[in-house]
């Protein structure tokens, strides 16, 4: 009586969640659940296939194989543009640090660079990448709970930009690389406001350790306590939480001042800025799930827009900050999933459809949770890239090729009548599908990169001996 009772309740909430959606879809367009492909600046070809700047995608997965990434550097570009456009048309000082972990594919922040991004690493291995990618080192900020010596001394020896301590170990590796080095070195602190983000990320404000924090830096003359860094998490789509912490962290800035005689001249306000065609999923989305109903797809109009952050964050440091141009401090962003998110496609195969006298069929795809993690906790839209003219009659369950009960792409989603051999386009795999994917019993894929007309091949096929190139494979004794 009890499970029935609490099946009902459910039920009824479920019901209530999409009466709510269905108002919201109202006015999107009916096909492709209202995300049609010209929202990633992609478009259809005659024959009902995908279309990348013109070029059929269907015929680059033919060239290049599948599972293939797609880069639209157009596109990433574009969404550049945007972003740091925004808040330059009000305020002086403000550069964009391209976020390695979200994709470091060397060819995207390449892209991202030459257009004029910095750079935000958190490990050796993305500092050392920025280094080898030849960014200039005073663009380059080091963040992250667990840089490590190495990172560290690298840093302060190639002279960067900006490293933002996160805790206060950190602070006498920076000291003792700067004497060692003979460099003085430019640091920031990150604090944690009562929005966003704490965990094992750093200090806080309201207990006194950022004052601390800086109160210890303040003693080292080796170090040039300039910065501020905050990060409040992924996929935001409130205003107001940024503008509050954004708040806090100003009238810190003024406790500093007053207090330690600390002057903040670069505010890094982080990233997590989400886009409007990827949805986080939470508890009911789940619950939906286990009762036969799909997840909720992304409503881009519950998205701001760069725009819409811009005007009320810059009102905020105008504020604060009421003096002419040339003294306002410096402001950087990190907003990778921002801007590298809708610039790439992932492209799938269809291997096998598995149909029983139970439940939905199953398409069987040649990746899974191997290359796609982040659809664990987000919703992205997937396309029949082969299909785009055909309705969608069939509900499917969507599975990857491991060997494993959880590889799980999507559930209940509704396709045109798949076949063998049809393709998958997984929208949005810009960000966080790269640093994520494994070799769990298959080879990374590949990507290409359209530049208008041209196409080129940025990452190739991953080979079985690659996966296992740092192995011993000879047996110890003889054949095997």
């Amino acid at each position: 009586m009890l499970a029935s009772l609490k099946r009902y309740i459910k039920l009824l909430r479920i019901r209530q969640l999409l009466q709510v959606e269905r108002r919201k879809r109202a006015n999107l367009p009916a096909r492709f659940d209202g995300l049609p492909p010209d929202l990633w600046d992609l478009s259809i070809t005659d024959n009902g296939h995908l279309a990348c700047s013109e070029v059929d995608l269907v015929d680059m997965a033919q060239k290049y194989g599948t599972p293939l990434h797609v880069v639209n550097r157009p596109r990433l570009i574009k969404d550049y543009s945007s972003f740091v456009g925004a808040f330059r048309r009000h305020l002086p000082k403000v550069e964009l640090a391209t976020s390695y972990k979200t994709n470091p594919l060397p060819a995207v922040l390449t892209a991202l660079h030459r257009a004029g991004t910095w750079a935000e690493v958190i490990s050796p291995f993305e500092l050392w990448l920025a280094l080898e990618l030849k960014v200039a080192p005073e663009k380059i900020v080091l963040n992250g709970p667990g840089k490590g010596r190495e990172s560290v001394d690298l840093a302060v020896r190639r002279g960067i930009g900006l490293i933002n301590i996160d805790g206060p170990d950190e602070i006498p590796w920076v000291v003792e690389s700067s004497r060692r080095w003979g460099r003085p070195q430019r640091v920031g602190v990150r604090v944690v406001t009562s929005v966003g983000w704490s965990s094992q990320f750093g200090t806080r404000i309201d207990t006194g350790e950022s004052l601390a924090a800086f109160a210890e830096i303040s003693r080292h003359r080796e170090l040039l306590p300039c910065g501020i860094h905050v990060h409040l998490g992924t996929g935001i789509k409130n205003v107001d939480a940024y503008v509050h912490a954004i708040k806090e962290v100003l009238q810190f800035s003024r406790v500093l001042q007053t207090q330690l005689g600390i002057r903040i001249t670069c505010y890094d306000f982080g990233g997590g800025f989400a886009v409007p065609t990827v949805r986080s999923t939470d508890e009911w989305d789940g619950r939906m799930i286990s009762l036969g109903y799909p997840a909720r797809m992304p409503i881009p109009a519950d998205c701001p827009r760069p725009a819409d952050y811009a005007a009320p964050i810059a009102r905020l440091i105008r504020e604060f900050y009421p003096v002419p141009d040339d003294q306002m401090p410096q402001l950087l962003f990190e907003p990778g999933r921002a801007i590298t998110s809708s610039a790439q496609t992932l492209l799938l195969s269809v291997l096998t459809i598995k149909r029983t006298a139970t439940g939905l069929p199953k398409l069987i795809l040649d990746g899974g949770k191997n290359i796609t993690m982040p659809l664990g906790w987000e919703t992205h839209q997937l396309l029949a890239a082969n299909k785009l003219n055909y309705e969608d009659v069939e509900s499917y369950d969507i599975y990857g090729p491991l060997c494993h009960p959880g590889d799980v792409v999507a559930r209940y989603k509704r396709l045109p009548t798949m076949q063998p051999g049809d393709l998958i386009s997984i929208m949005d795999a810009g960000a966080y599908f790269i640093p994520n994917q494994m070799n769990f019993s298959f080879p990374r894929p590949s990507a290409i990169m359209f530049d208008g007309a041209s196409i080129r091949e940025i990452r190739s096929r991953e080979m079985y001996a690659d996966i296992v190139r740092l192995d011993e494979l000879d047996p110890v004794n003889g054949e095997l």
